[in-house]
């Protein structure tokens, strides 16, 4: 795996959900692609983990009907083999708001032959589910 690739894969990625195009990123997905996003299903629903590239092009579908992406911004990247890791900045409009929210995750993937195998994304979530709610989560309450 080059960082070509990985380049690759994430302007695809981007780019269709930034057109609405889910399809942009089939060619670089594997027919058995497991894909898992960490984080608050119940205010990001497309969260969560799905197998296979027709459930993975699905999930992209999926986010324009909560997200438009405004930007994205590979901070850092790392590539040991045909394994990568990647720090996002996503810039996005919350359409149940209308906020604009400003996202950090980290992307660890594994590639065979070029294609995406599998991926596990980590959203910062605390700071996500302030965003979308437009206010800090009061925690002096919390033991």
């Amino acid at each position: 795996m080059t960082e070509e690739t990985m380049r690759g894969f994430t302007r695809a990625f981007c780019d269709a959900l930034a057109a609405n195009e889910p399809q942009r990123i089939a060619p670089f997905l594997d027919d058995a692609v497991e894909w898992t996003v960490f984080g608050p299903v119940d205010l990001f629903p497309f969260f969560g983990q799905r197998r296979g590239k027709a459930a993975v092009i699905a999930m992209c579908g999926e986010i324009a009907g909560c997200l438009q992406l405004r930007g994205c911004e590979k901070e850092s990247m790392l590539i040991d083999g045909d394994k990568a890791a990647a720090l996002i900045k996503l810039n996005a409009l919350y359409t149940r708001s209308g906020r604009i929210l400003s996202l950090r995750l980290a992307q660890f993937a594994q590639f065979k032959d070029g294609k995406l195998v599998r991926l596990r994304a980590l959203f910062d979530s605390f700071d996500a589910a302030e965003q979308v709610l437009g206010h800090q989560i009061d925690l002096s309450e919390v033991a």
